[in-house]
């Protein structure tokens, strides 16, 4: 499959658990993530097709997906990407650190 109609396959899935697509510039590769309960999927606009695909895989790798319909070559696909390891980071966590004065 190109990878242009895995990206759009890829993409549908990921409208469908509710996550909406930003294309930003910067020095950055891109994943989900929630922001003001806001499902969003960020990637770098430098992208081609095969890094946008493994960026919208990996996110869906760590979700549920189960209850949808995928193209056995996309559940395949995504599924490479499931026993990686990947970062997360928890934006919301507040120091412990009090502030200076």
């Amino acid at each position: 499959m190109k990878a242009a109609k895995l990206v759009q396959l890829l993409s549908e899935a990921l409208e469908k658990q509710g996550y909406k697509f930003r294309n930003e510039k910067g020095n950055f590769r891109g994943g989900s993530c929630i922001f003001e309960a806001e499902k969003l999927v960020i990637m770098n606009k430098r992208f081609g097709d095969e890094e946008r695909a493994e960026i919208l895989a990996r996110a869906l790798s760590r979700m549920d997906i189960d209850s949808l319909y995928l193209l056995p070559e996309v559940r395949e696909y995504i599924e490479q990407f499931a026993n990686r390891l990947s970062v997360t980071v928890d934006l919301t966590a507040k120091s412990e650190e009090p502030a200076a004065k």
